[in-house]
């Protein structure tokens, strides 16, 4: 048996245990990849980072478990955004029943991470509120766009002693008449559901997203136009905002050179506490493994195939 009919011969299992080991090798030991952030993923940063400290944000999170390997990481990003620049803000979802939680478990996970590193501690009903789920977008976002206080009418938010209070009353929502007064809404999906608060709200408040990568494509319009004023994508997006949390827009510099730069903005600070790289750094390099070794199987296959098949023509 030559070796090109061995290497077509390669038990499948073999394949897949090569490619377990250096995923989790990749996943285990992240490496950090230089690399030039998306223009989008640059705006979606630098509108995020010069909001003034303790703007108010709206956050409609659509995604569920899923999407976790692109959105969870997006969402991780977003809450340590806000959590750097002490904004206060709500949270809803408007697709998926479902996704109320998986962001409450993110928002828990993080909270307690930054408490962990010493930073201060987001307590619910003062820095943030939980809006849970409603079921249907179109009729959300219009009514927001039109009156926010009747689409929030009779919420309540848990307290930090564990009571209850209208999120009207809360330190987030107290000076909010209207949709004009939230600073930015920001949309976490892996759905259509972006589509609908951009129609609805675009005019009237911000709209910055962070998409799955299936997704993106549907909204990279919106942002050329102008209407979404930043946007992470996918994995990328995620590594992107990681990386410019290190390293900011125009600031840290390497050899005197800028790590991220970009001329459409001037300088953009980086987050100079707690986490920064995580996720997106874990997944990204191992995704690059992933690829190559995808890459490598298809060119070994078909360079065995028509060698073998070669050598059949000569036999003959």
């Amino acid at each position: 048996m030559t070796i090109w009919e061995k290497m077509q011969k390669v038990d499948r299992r073999i394949l897949y245990a090569i490619l377990v080991v250096c995923v989790c090798v990749g996943l285990f030991f992240p490496t950090t990849i230089p690399t030039d952030p998306d223009p989008s993923s640059k705006s979606f940063y630098a509108e995020v980072m010069k909001l003034e400290k303790g703007s108010t944000v709206i956050i409609q999170t659509d995604w569920t478990n899923s999407t976790r390997g692109e959105s969870m990481g997006h969402f991780e990003n977003l809450m340590r955004l806000m959590m750097h620049g002490d904004h206060k803000f709500v949270f809803y979802s408007a697709a998926d029943p479902a996704a109320p939680q998986v962001a409450r478990t993110v928002l828990a996970r993080i909270v307690a991470e930054r408490k962990g590193q010493g930073l201060r501690e987001y307590k619910v009903g003062e820095d943030y509120i939980d809006l849970g789920f409603f079921p249907n977008a179109e009729a959300t976002n219009t009514t927001m766009g039109s009156n926010l206080r009747s689409v929030w009418a009779n919420r309540k938010s848990k307290t930090p002693t564990g009571g209850e209070v209208d999120v009207w009353q809360t330190p987030v929502l107290k000076d909010v008449k209207n949709i004009g007064d939230v600073d930015m809404m920001i949309v976490v999906t892996a759905s259509a559901s972006i589509d609908v608060a951009i129609q609805r709200l675009a005019q009237k408040v911000p709209i910055t997203a962070m998409v799955t990568g299936v997704t993106g494509p549907g909204v990279l319009p919106f942002y050329q136009s102008g209407q979404v004023k930043g946007l992470a994508i996918g994995l990328k997006g995620v590594y992107d905002v990681e990386y410019m949390m290190v390293n900011g827009i125009n600031d840290v510099e390497v050899e005197g050179k800028k790590v991220v730069e970009w001329d459409k903005v001037g300088k953009v600070d980086r987050v100079n506490e707690g986490t920064t790289f995580s996720r997106g750094r874990a997944y990204y390099g191992t995704l690059h493994v992933a690829l190559v070794l995808l890459i490598l199987a298809v060119v070994m296959g078909n360079v065995a195939m028509f060698a073998s098949r070669r050598r059949k023509g000569d036999a003959v």
